[in-house]
C-alpha cells in the first residue's frame, strides 16, 4: 500500500513560539503549510489568515509526522542506516507537503553522509535546496573538505553533472569535489573564486573557505593566512564551521602546529558529526597531532573514539592498523 502523509483528523502540528514582547511562550495548533530557514507558516481551523512566524521566534517544532517517516527518524537515531533509507523513501513517496519533502530529503542525505556516499548525498541535496529558496537544512551541503588524494571517480563523473545544473549551490557543491580531479581541478578553483562574491551568503562563506583548500595546495600558508581565516569562520553560522575548521586544522598540522591543529580537528569531529566520514577523519588527525605533540596518553583515547564512534570509516580501518602502540609504562624498582 502506499505511504502517504494524509494524517488523521485529529492529527494536528504544534509549533511552540516565543511571544513578539520576549515575556512567554504560545502553542499554534494546526497544519505547517511551509516551513524554511526564514519563517514557519501555520494553517489553524478557524482562522482566515495563516500564522507566519519568524524563525527566530520558534522554540520547537512537533510535526504530525506519517507513520513511515516516524519509522525512518527512529532507525537513523539508532544507526540503522539500511532501514531508515527505506523508511524515508517509502515516506517520501506519499509525502504532499513540499516542507515534509525537504525534511525527507534531508533524512536522505543523512542517510548517505553516514556511509561516506557523497555522490548520493549531493544529488538529494540539490533536490531539497532546489525545492526552496532558502532551505533549513544547508549545513548537510556534502562539499568536499580534503586537500591531498584524488576524488572518488562515481563522485567525480556526477559532480560534472552538477556543474550545468543551474544555480549557485549546485556549482559549489561541483567545483568542491572538482578540486580534487585532475583534469577539472583548475576550471573548479576558478568557479570556486567567482562564487566568494554569491548573492547567497550561505554559499558565498563556504566559497571563501574551499578557497583555502586550493590556496595550501598551491604553497606554503602563512600565520597572516590563519589569522584571516579564523576571523572568517567567526562570521559564519556555527552550523557551516564544520568543513572550514577542519582545512584550518589541516593548515596548522602542515605548520607543525600540533596543538591548534588537534583543537581544530576536534571541533569538526564533535559538533559536524552529520558528515561522519569527515568527522571521523577529523578524529584521526587529531590523534595523530597529539601523538607528534607527545601527548600519547589522550592520542590513544582519540585512537579509541574513532573506533567506537566512526566503526567501518577509512579513517577508523586506518587507525586499526597503523596507529603506533601504547607507550609503556617504566616499572620503578622497590
Amino acid at each position: 500500500m502506499l505511504a502517504t502523509d494524509r494524517l488523521p483528523a485529529q492529527a494536528r502540528d504544534r509549533v511552540i513560539v516565543r511571544q513578539v514582547d520576549g515575556r512567554g511562550r504560545l502553542t499554534h495548533v494546526g497544519q505547517i503549510t511551509d516551513y524554511n530557514a526564514d519563517e514557519i507558516v501555520v494553517k489553524s481551523r478557524g482562522r482566515a489568515a495563516p500564522w507566519k512566524i519568524p524563525a527566530e521566534r520558534i522554540v520547537s517544532v512537533i510535526p504530525a509526522h506519517s507513520a513511515p517517516h516516524l519509522a525512518a527518524r527512529k532507525h537513523l537515531q539508532r544507526g540503522a542506516v539500511t532501514e531508515a533509507e527505506q523508511s524515508f523513501r517509502l515516506a517520501l513517496e506519499g509525502a504532499s507537503r513540499a516542507w515534509v519533502r525537504r525534511e525527507l530529503l534531508a533524512g536522505l542525505v543523512r542517510c548517505a553522509l553516514h556511509g561516506g556516499d557523497y555522490r548520493r548525498a549531493g544529488s538529494h541535496f540539490l533536490g531539497l535546496s532546489e525545492s526552496a529558496r532558502r532551505t533549513r537544512h544547508f549545513e548537510l551541503v556534502p562539499l568536499d573538505w580534503r586537500i591531498s588524494g584524488t576524488v572518488d571517480p562515481s563522485v567525480a563523473s556526477e559532480a560534472k553533472a552538477w556543474r550545468v545544473r543551474s544555480g549557485d549551490v549546485a556549482a559549489l557543491l561541483a567545483a568542491s569535489h572538482l578540486l580534487r580531479d585532475s583534469g577539472y581541478a583548475v576550471e573548479a578553483e576558478s568557479q570556486l573564486r567567482k562564487l566568494r562574491i554569491s548573492p547567497d551568503p550561505r554559499v558565498r562563506g563556504l566559497a571563501v573557505a574551499q578557497c583555502w583548500r586550493a590556496d595550501m595546495k598551491n604553497g606554503k600558508v602563512t600565520p597572516r593566512d590563519l589569522d584571516s581565516w579564523t576571523r572568517h569562520i567567526r562570521k559564519l553560522p556555527l552550523e557551516l564551521r564544520g568543513g572550514p575548521r577542519f582545512v584550518i586544522g589541516l593548515a596548522r598540522l602542515q605548520r607543525r602546529q600540533f596543538q591548534p591543529a588537534a583543537s581544530a580537528l576536534m571541533w569538526t569531529s564533535l559538533v559536524f558529526d552529520d558528515d561522519r566520514f569527515l568527522a571521523a577523519r577529523a578524529t584521526q588527525l587529531a590523534a595523530n597531532s597529539l601523538l607528534s605533540d607527545n601527548q600519547a596518553s589522550a592520542a590513544q583515547t582519540l585512537y579509541r573514539d574513532l573506533q567506537q564512534r566512526f566503526a567501518g570509516t577509512p579513517a577508523a580501518r586506518e587507525s586499526a592498523v597503523t596507529q603506533p602502540p601504547p607507550p609503556r609504562t617504566r616499572r620503578t624498582t622497590p
